[in-house]
């Protein structure tokens, strides 16, 4: 029997897809062939720390009687996981709030006592200006909160440079009262956008057991990550290996990396090779 060409053809473009579990490090897509995501657990908790000293490893935990080391992914790549990227983000958030609450109290002090202010007195001039501007984040939400601030912030310097030039003239204590006053509006402003963004981020704070198989059945390692993406299908005619080519002339690359998928409708995909990440004598003597 002839199987009619049509049949052929779309048979062909079904075997060219490949499906891929990815995830966030930072801004970098990675993912895995789908026939090596055994399971997903979120009993982060449960990890068993060892006395092994080895870039990225966790722990054990058991997966039906069966011990499997847990790999940190990004820190075995030897990079900040999401998960530090965002305590680093809550902590700088609540930085710039504190540093712009000293600044109202020195401005303020300054206006009192009829002193020079030597800090930055102008939006303009603030660090926080352009970290506000250009803040990104996947998250919409999150976004939108951080880049807002950017509003109280800038008429919360206007208020310090209205004050300063209203100096002459002026009973010291009355314009600072008044400084500080208005400043407070601005500031309880930054502290609320602040507080709600710290929330926003800590929801997202979660991490994850990804179980990495080989046979479907039994589990070779697990690897903890904290931004899941989705399952992507991939055109394999659109995969680079990182044996051929281009990233062929840089080693470290194919020491993790098999090759890249590339998509033009979505974000390319650092394609990893799930034995070369354990790929140590540390790692397979943990293999219980």
């Amino acid at each position: 029997m002839q199987i009619p060409s049509s049949r052929l053809s779309k048979g062909a473009k079904l075997a060219e897809q490949k499906q891929l579990f990815t995830f966030f490090v930072q801004d970098m897509l990675f993912g895995l062939g789908v026939e090596h995501v055994l399971m997903l657990d979120q009993n982060v908790d449960k990890i068993q720390p060892l006395p092994v000293e080895e870039q990225g490893f966790c722990g054990v935990i058991k997966f039906q009687g069966v011990v499997v080391p847990v790999l940190d992914f990004a820190h075995r790549l030897n990079v900040p996981s999401g998960l530090d990227n965002k305590k680093t983000l809550i902590n700088d958030l609540k930085t710039r709030l504190q540093s712009h609450q000293r600044w109202v109290d020195t401005l303020a002090d300054c206006l009192r006592n009829s002193e020079s202010f030597n800090l930055d007195l102008e939006s303009a001039e603030c660090a926080s200006t352009l970290w506000l501007r250009q803040f990104e984040s996947r998250d919409e939400t999150l976004r939108e909160l951080v880049r807002a601030i950017s509003v109280p912030h800038h008429a919360l310097h206007e208020a310090g440079v209205m004050a300063t030039r209203q100096a002459q003239g002026q009973d010291p204590n009355n314009l600072a009262g008044l400084f500080r006053q208005q400043a407070s509006q601005q500031l309880q402003k930054i502290r609320n956008l602040t507080h709600r963004a710290c929330e926003q981020v800590q929801s997202d704070m979660r991490q994850v057991l990804l179980f990495v198989t080989n046979d479907g059945k039994t589990p070779r390692y697990a690897l903890l990550i904290d931004e899941i993406n989705d399952v992507i299908s991939y055109d394999a005619s659109n995969f680079q290996s990182s044996a051929r080519g281009a990233l062929a002339q840089f080693r470290k690359i194919g020491d993790v990396l098999a090759g890249v998928y590339t998509h033009e409708e979505q974000a390319d995909c650092l394609f990893f090779d799930v034995n070369k990440l354990v790929d140590n004598e540390a790692l397979q003597a943990v293999q219980l």
